[in-house]
């Protein structure tokens, strides 16, 4: 097992070394794989598979402290469950369980939970890491193999950052997934997340993520949205927090993000987007693309268009990363008393999170216009008076035109079915 396992690491070093010619290329090979073996031989017992007790899940692991905490995948974790089994490469077996996952940085923590003095390895800093640094990877590729020991690889790091991840040129296949990356001081500096779109271009995540998130991954918390990663969103991209959309050149916040800088700072579903820091915006590109230039925690000011008023927000960029646990549950703002005088009662609530063309009815009020013309909840507005109808604020400002007394013809699509329902204002 060993002569294989040395024959696999000089070739890995040869190809690594390719291109590199004269007198003292051997000299530098034989270096370079004198550090690798001893920082391997002092690595390999605390690199271990993680495997799901009553579910068939297999990942990597290497432990970090001497109470048997393990570095890993979030998505490792996740598949496993709560029970796991932790196996050594020595063939020992003790049992375990899942901690907190960061999904959208694919981060993972566990803990052997069996009472012992278990050999670890030190965290190091990703952040020091530099492109073109060596690093070794290990892990249990297909899953752990009793009749060999965690595979060697030697690569390069050839990113740094790009999407929150550290990039590798090290061959990774499944299995890998939470095992190790280390410097060449044997220190972990990532853990294995996945597999580039080919075999030479692997993501790890960086160990600061994993010290920035530790007091909560300790505690076992659980939070993020893998999704992120697959739909190539960077979790350190600045967010205000608001859904939008375009309605005649101008830009509209949709919806708010619980907890979001946007909510914290006053601004309401329906406000129409004019300026950010002075800049004029009739294009929801416009804001994205500013507000991607910024970084977090950078405050950026907002010139809104509320009713017929206009006025100024100034927001604090979040990290997409801190939204992601909040995302796809968008919260309703109650709007703002409207001002008194005569006013019409249509009497419908808007679902103002849905998308598509018009407006969804969410609740008729009882003896209301819209009750009694035969408005129903799940109806969808898509014209008033001829007038297209495409949103539910775009439905809201058209209806602030007309005056107590008119009439409307209101165009709805009830499931396969166009109506048109005729119906009077009244004013209160």
């Amino acid at each position: 097992m060993i002569n294989i396992q040395r024959f696999f690491l000089s070739l890995c070093c040869l190809g690594a070394l390719a291109g590199t010619s004269g007198a003292g290329s051997l000299q530098i090979l034989k270096e370079r794989e004198r550090k690798v073996k001893a920082i391997v031989s002092e690595v390999m017992p605390s690199v271990v598979a993680v495997v799901g007790l009553k579910q068939p899940a297999t990942g990597s692991g290497v432990i970090v402290s001497e109470d048997g905490l393990i570095l890993t995948a979030g998505h490792v974790t996740e598949a496993a469950g709560e029970e796991l089994t932790i196996y050594f490469p020595d063939g020992r077996s003790v049992k375990g369980k899942s901690l907190g996952f960061n999904l959208s940085r694919d981060a993972g923590l566990a803990q052997i939970t069996e009472e012992g003095k278990w050999p670890y390895v030190k965290m190091g800093d990703s952040e020091k890491a530099e492109l073109g640094d060596w690093v070794v990877a290990m892990g249990h590729p297909g899953g752990f193999d009793l009749h060999r020991s965690p595979p060697i690889r030697l690569g390069r790091l050839v990113s740094l950052g790009e999407m929150g991840m550290l990039g590798t040129d090290c061959t990774l296949v499944g299995g890998d997934s939470g095992g190790p990356l280390f410097n060449l001081d044997g220190e972990v500096i990532g853990i294995h997340s996945s597999i580039g779109g080919s075999l030479a271009e692997n993501r790890h995540v960086p160990s600061a993520v994993f010290r920035k998130g530790w007091d909560r991954l300790l505690a076992g918390e659980r939070w993020g949205n893998l999704g992120m990663m697959a739909t190539g969103i960077d979790p350190d991209r600045p967010m205000l927090g608001v859904q939008m959309s375009e309605e005649e050149s101008r830009v509209v916040i949709s919806g708010l993000l619980p907890n979001s800088p946007a909510m914290r700072s006053g601004l309401r579903e329906g406000d129409i987007i004019l300026e950010v820091d002075n800049m004029k915006s009739e294009q929801m590109s416009e804001v994205v693309d500013y507000v991607s230039s910024r970084k977090p925690g950078d405050k950026v000011e907002l010139l809104v268009l509320r009713g017929g008023d206009e006025r100024k927000f100034s927001v604090e960029l979040a990290r997409w990363e801190d939204l992601a646990g909040e995302m796809g549950r968008a919260e309703r703002i109650p709007p703002e008393p409207e001002p008194a005088g005569d006013h019409p009662q249509l009497g419908v609530i808007l679902d103002a999170e849905v998308a598509g063309a018009g407006a969804k009815i969410h609740e008729v009020m009882e003896g209301t216009p819209a009750s009694v013309a035969g408005v129903l909840a799940g109806d969808v507005v898509t014209a008033i008076n001829g007038d297209e109808v495409d949103s539910a604020p775009a439905m809201a400002r058209l209806f602030r035109t007309y005056g107590p007394g008119e009439k409307l013809d209101i165009t709805i699509k009830r499931g396969d079915e166009q109506k048109i329902l005729k119906i009077q204002l009244d004013g209160r």
